[in-house]
């Protein structure tokens, strides 16, 4: 396994947000992040990153214990996609993809015409070369988050982390991410571990998922198997059940609500199927 989690625990101070985690990733594979806000995702990313040191529990990385590695050589081997992009000064878009490169660059040493052509096919293959020379502060969020994919892209790590990148972009874009994304793990047997909110994409497009409740592990394993309706109303609400489309697809849709009791009424008259 490319990423193996023991026992961990970790948390803010005094305040613990995840307990006893327990998850594997392997190369090659999608694996989701799955669970309600709060439930601790940003928080194991942090930890997995190592910019939140755990309280208990280990992280070997590629065989290695995370806390042992030295900052430069995790960034040789894990790259980034944040949740919320903003630069306090006004570089181009080519200049955030570009900073990526630290890693590899040497001290004070600007980057060679080599890099910058590999910056410029990391973010063509996103499809975003053409935004190369605008202001990164000035495109919209969904155009900043593609350029922080190009970024983690450029980087050319074995495992990339990718807290909710989908959550600013349209319909199109987040699918064509997301295929993206498989397509990459699949061609560059990358480990990729995205915290997501839509089930829909999880199913669609991750082979595994993990699934956090009040910062536990309440189920994990390969996708098909392990989101279930049963466990989607465990961890994200009752509001929520997981149907198949007369096409055979898998799709999670919201619960009818019965307005005197508050709770999901189940209609016989549904053409789905519950599960």
């Amino acid at each position: 396994m490319t990423l193996d989690i023991q026992r961990l625990s970790a948390g803010y101070g005094s305040t613990p947000v995840i307990s006893g985690i327990h998850m594997t990733a392997a190369a090659g594979r999608i694996c989701a992040v799955m669970g309600r806000n709060g439930s601790g995702k940003t928080t194991l990313l942090r930890c997995i990153n190592h910019v939140l040191p755990p309280v208990k529990g280990e992280i070997r990385i590629l065989g290695q214990d995370i806390t042992r590695m030295a900052r430069h050589r995790i960034a040789q081997i894990i790259s980034v996609v944040p949740q919320v992009n903003f630069s306090p000064f006004s570089f181009s878009c080519r200049d955030m993809v570009l900073m990526a490169g630290a890693a590899r660059i040497r001290p004070w040493a600007a980057p060679s015409r080599k890099e910058q052509d590999r910056a410029l096919s990391a973010m063509a293959e996103v499809g975003i070369d053409h935004l190369a020379s605008q202001a990164f502060n000035a495109i919209s969020g969904g155009e900043r988050q593609l350029v922080m994919l190009a970024r983690a892209l450029f980087q050319e790590t074995p495992i990339m982390l990718l807290d909710e990148p989908t959550a600013h972009l349209d319909f199109t874009n987040q699918h064509r991410i997301m295929a993206l994304m498989r397509k990459l793990a699949a061609k560059r047997q990358m480990t990729v571990i995205i915290t997501l909110h839509d089930p829909n994409l999880t199913c669609h497009y991750c082979d595994d998922v993990v699934l956090i409740h009040q910062g536990r592990v309440a189920a994990a394993g390969k996708t098909s198997d392990t989101l279930t309706g049963e466990v989607l109303a465990r961890v994200l609400g009752d509001n929520i059940r997981l149907d198949v489309t007369a096409g055979g697809v898998r799709v999670a849709v919201p619960a009818r609500f019965d307005s005197a009791t508050n709770r999901p009424a189940h209609d016989p008259a549904d053409p789905l199927t519950t599960h």
